[in-house]
């Protein structure tokens, strides 16, 4: 635990005021030394008062995503026990790779405040202005075939929804293969980038994008198909809050992976995705085909139920609900 973190949850369990001599016993730190961590979290957005002869106070916390505010309080037993936290970088993702390449430990979570070159799937750009958006990536090395990496795509997607119906009770459902929706818009996107061999993956980065706070007028270029939480919610939302259940049902669905395996995590899925069983178009590279949405195989593709009762399996591909004959 970081003296900043320390600091703060001090400052946090005591309602009145800390003093400094106090907080100097227990880092076993000097007053300069806590002095110039005050002053760090003042510059962090943290409001904290000082007085003389009574110590410091904590009277305002900001919606900032450093885990010295938060990570005392996650209940998580891997995934975000370990952090990597900037405040800007242009993809959290690649951060998260050259972290995998040095042997970062697993459930390693990279964070950050403003992402300026974020990806999704097939190079599409990701948007997460400062203190708006929530970017962040986790490393995992789980021992599986690169064959079966788009199973743990589907995993965070449903660890999204249930975080979002656990703490905001908003009902979000998931558009196959990597998207969060709620209220007919995209809120959350997935990217899942690996190294591997040819029969194994070395290690797998899962790196998750959700807007928060963004407003109507920041949406606005991206048209009607996007929304936030706050949107959603018609008030503000804690950020952090939002993470914190991310990391913590991540965690409970990647144990259950490792315990049960992947038909538990299928069935979950089954229960809050969207168009299933419903008639749906499925553009891939070279053609469009319709049909009825069977589900996913053991590997996470989509099963399509052809006009001719035969079924086709995507591994890839974008999906939306078929016009009915009195829209077209």
């Amino acid at each position: 635990m970081s003296a900043k973190q320390k600091i703060l949850d001090l400052l946090k369990t005591e309602p009145a005021y800390v003093s400094g001599e106090y907080i100097c016993q227990q880092l076993q730190v000097s007053r300069t030394a806590v002095w110039k961590i005050i002053e760090s979290l003042r510059r962090d957005g943290y409001a904290i008062e000082a007085r003389p002869r009574a110590g410091y106070r904590l009277l305002a916390v900001p919606d900032v995503l450093d885990p010295a505010g938060w990570l005392s309080g996650l209940t998580t037993r891997l995934i975000g026990r370990k952090t990597h936290y900037v405040k800007t970088t242009a993809s959290t993702n690649d951060l998260a790779k050259e972290l995998a390449r040095q042997g970062a430990a697993e459930g390693m979570a990279v964070i950050t405040e403003e992402q300026t070159r974020g990806r999704g799937r097939l190079g599409r750009s990701w948007q997460c202005p400062p203190r708006a958006g929530l970017c962040f990536s986790v490393i995992l090395y789980p021992q599986v075939n690169p064959t079966e990496v788009s199973r743990f795509t589907l995993l965070a997607a449903v660890a999204v929804v249930r975080a979002c119906e656990r703490t905001l009770g908003i009902r979000a459902g998931i558009k196959w293969p990597n998207d969060v929706y709620a209220g007919g818009a995209k809120f959350c996107g997935i990217l899942a980038e690996m190294a591997a061999e040819a029969d194994r993956v070395k290690y797998l980065v899962l790196g998750i994008g959700v807007n928060v706070n963004q407003t109507e007028s920041e949406l606005a270029p991206l048209g009607s198909t996007a929304t936030s939480l706050r949107l959603q919610c018609g008030r503000p939302v804690s950020r952090t809050k939002v993470l914190k259940a991310i990391l913590e049902e991540l965690d409970s669905l990647y144990a259950l992976w490792h315990t049960e395996g992947f038909a538990s995590l299928k069935e979950q899925w089954s229960k809050v995705t969207l168009w299933y069983g419903a008639s749906v178009v499925v553009s891939d590279l070279h053609r469009v085909w319709e049909g009825i949405m069977e589900g996913i195989d053991n590997n996470g593709a989509l099963i399509l139920r052809l006009p001719d009762n035969t079924c086709k399996t995507f591994y890839s591909g974008e999906v939306s609900l078929r016009p009915s004959p009195q829209a077209e």
